[in-house]
């Protein structure tokens, strides 16, 4: 249920947060809060990115880490460095080409891996449907929707569509790792389709993997194992032929390597951009060299290397909910700054500076006081950033200089006046939506229909 919500993230994402982004022409993303609201706000922002890359790409490496040590034997750490030297170096080489490219490719073996290891669960289940189906229902393995309000509850559906929707929010909205896609797009029409088949594909390859799951516990007969991140390990090393071995080890690399040279390149472009050319070079406006660009990769690689030896080798969370445990401390305060700076004229750089950090606070400290979910700590930091940010910037006269055309209205009213609303078909004008993204829509709610179905 974590990811149930993407389809309608990417709904509102692709109709008025990337719009609003790409008409900006900008580089990084963040260059956006500085022209909304100064350099120290995009100096907060871009340092709660890299902290929250950096965990990340950390759980990104743990994983294949554990399941290849699991796979053979070698040492989690020795593991751990082959994929960041790897991931580094292609990185380094080729930039952001090499990520789209290298992704292209790791991802046709990631299918390959899976459609491997589905042909192999299903010819190893000795069971006919029905008598599946009947077992997976009295286990209560189909029953995935809960309406409770239990705070405490995990993949409950009102956090996953609130919380964790949130945190897809950002990702999708306002995090350089993704927009970074955005700039190099040949035009708004390429952004929006890409959105719109991602945001289909993705739950459905979600789906699919699910559905393995499922498979996986019929093969086992209802065996119980004490950590449910092994399942996959324990039947790849004693159910997978020895020649299939080498395609399952591979897939598993290009899984995790898929994201991590995406990261590390805009990690790279957020330093460059965000901290180097603003605060260290001599002279305004000169770009920062290659071999820069390429040290900063290095550097950042070997800063993830410190994270995943501290993070240790036992986790105790599912992969999933691991990553949104440490990156949801700075998720809602991150969006919100954005929040602010495109939906309040009257929101200062004191005031959002001073929001963000509130926001932090308020997130660790219910932590420590509350239980509740990791998922709505985002909406938690979120709401309590804009109130302090609203506040705050009330309380000390506003913003006083003109904004106007950083704001969502402001951009609205330049593009209708300029008659720029549209092009090839597709809407340049933030808040207006094609008929074809409603598709997302009727994808969203076909996912918890099916799932009300399946478990009724």
């Amino acid at each position: 249920m974590i990811i149930a919500n993407i389809p309608l993230v990417m709904f509102f994402s692709s109709g008025i947060f990337l719009p609003f982004v790409y008409n900006l022409k900008i580089v990084s993303v963040y260059q956006y809060v500085e022209e909304r609201f100064g350099s120290i706000a995009r100096l907060f922002v871009a340092i709660g990115f890299l902290a929250t890359s950096t965990m990340l790409i950390g759980v990104m490496v743990l994983v294949p880490s554990l399941v290849i040590h699991a796979l053979t034997g070698l040492g989690t750490t020795l593991i751990s460095s082959i994929i960041l030297v790897l991931a580094v170096i292609y990185t380094v080489m080729g930039g952001i080409k090499a990520v789209i490219w290298t992704d292209v490719s790791q991802m046709a073996v990631l299918w390959l891996g899976g459609v491997v290891v589905f042909f192999i669960v299903l010819t190893g289940i000795d069971m006919d449907i029905t008598s599946g189906m009947r077992m997976l229902t009295d286990a209560g393995k189909l029953k995935a929707l809960d309406f409770s309000f239990d705070w405490a509850l995990n993949n409950g559906i009102w956090v996953s569509i609130i919380g964790y929707g949130i945190v897809h929010l950002q990702y999708f909205s306002s995090d350089q790792s993704q927009v970074q896609r955005l700039f190099t797009a040949r035009s708004m029409k390429d952004v929006k389709y890409s959105f719109w088949f991602s945001g289909i594909m993705l739950n459905t390859q979600f789906f699919i993997f699910m559905t393995l799951g499922l498979l996986l516990y019929l093969y086992y007969d209802a065996r119980q194992f004490d950590d449910a991140n092994f399942v996959m390990v324990d039947f790849i090393v004693y159910h997978v032929p020895v020649g299939i071995f080498g395609v399952i080890i591979a897939a598993v690399f290009a899984a995790s390597m898929a994201a991590i040279d995406s990261l590390l390149n805009s990690m790279t472009t957020v330093y460059v951009k965000d901290f180097h050319e603003t605060w260290f070079t001599r002279i305004p406006g000169q770009t920062a060299s290659l071999k820069v660009s390429r040290l900063v990769t290095l550097t950042f690689g070997a800063a993830t290397a410190v994270f995943v030896y501290w993070m240790g080798d036992d986790p105790k969370s599912p992969f999933v909910a691991l990553m949104g445990e440490y990156v949801s401390y700075l998720t809602g305060s991150m969006l919100g700054i954005f929040i602010m700076g495109m939906f309040s004229r009257s929101t200062n750089q004191l005031g959002v500076c001073t929001g963000f950090i509130v926001g932090i606070v308020v997130v660790v400290v219910a932590d420590q006081m509350l239980n509740f979910d990791w998922g709505w700590k985002a909406p938690l930091g979120l709401l309590a950033t804009c109130a302090v940010a609203a506040i705050v910037s009330r309380l000390t006269g506003g913003e006083r200089r003109s904004v106007e055309q950083y704001t969502y209205q402001g951009q609205r009213a330049e593009l209708i006046r300029e008659d720029r609303i549209e092009k090839d078909g597709i809407y340049l004008l933030p808040g207006k939506f094609e008929k074809r993204s409603y598709v997302l829509l009727v994808f969203f709610l076909f996912q918890f229909g099916f799932l009300y179905w399946l478990a009724n």
